[in-house]
């Protein structure tokens, strides 16, 4: 029963801890792929930061 391991202070499984940690690490990466489209966009869009 080692995969029934508690990962303390949060009291999740090692897989349930591994398999939010996947879902955080790809809405980071797509909420960073957005910003920096905005940011982009936010450049090529207003006239006076050119």
């Amino acid at each position: 029963m080692a995969e029934d391991t508690k990962v303390y202070p949060t009291g999740l499984t090692e897989k349930e801890a591994v398999e939010i940690n996947e879902g955080l690490k790809w809405g980071t990466r797509i909420f960073g792929a957005i910003a920096v489209l905005a940011h982009i966009l936010a450049f090529a869009l207003t006239p006076w930061l050119h």
